[in-house]
């Protein structure tokens, strides 16, 4: 799966798509944070069960999902899945999880900490390697919904990387 599946999935709704190798240390990356630095961000996505279901986050990177907000929102606890059950649900490692290219359909949830950013940067199926969206794509070309389930995280808060 991986990439390809990614691909794939953005092809099947009619759309080109271009996959990019992204380091954090890359000169990209620096010139695209240090250009648009309220309106880039990196995303990054996890999978949890809610009552027998698995579904898929996506969120800033520079933020944590709020157990309160979570239980509020899910009324559950948040269960994060093991690598091995992310790789088998989706087809995606952990490291380049994507809500493209699923391997099953997933319910996904994206938090409004991605609101306003046009330049979203999403793993395209495997580590280093992005896809770039804004912020209305995602949430149709995800079938996604908005949540507002996480907060900032103070260490990150801030800091240019």
């Amino acid at each position: 799966m991986s990439i390809s599946s990614v691909v794939d999935d953005f092809l099947s709704k009619g759309i080109e798509c271009s996959i990019n190798r992204f380091e954090k240390n890359s000169k990209l990356f620096r010139k695209e944070k240090s250009n648009l630095l309220t309106k880039v961000c990196i995303a990054k996505a996890q999978i949890f069960t809610v009552r027998g279901e698995n579904i898929m986050v996506v969120t800033d990177e520079n933020t944590i999902i709020s157990n309160i907000k979570f239980r509020e929102y899910f009324k559950v606890k948040p269960r994060e899945l093991s690598n091995n059950e992310i790789i088998k649900i989706t087809g995606h490692p952990s490291g380049g999880l994507s809500p493209f290219g699923l391997k099953n359909p997933l319910k996904i949830y994206i938090d409004i900490s991605l609101k306003g950013k046009n330049n979203i940067y999403l793993c395209a199926g495997m580590k280093n390697f992005v896809v770039t969206v804004n912020y209305n794509e995602i949430i149709e070309l995800t079938c996604g919904q908005w949540v507002d389930i996480c907060e900032y995280n103070d260490y990150v808060r801030g800091v240019i990387i």
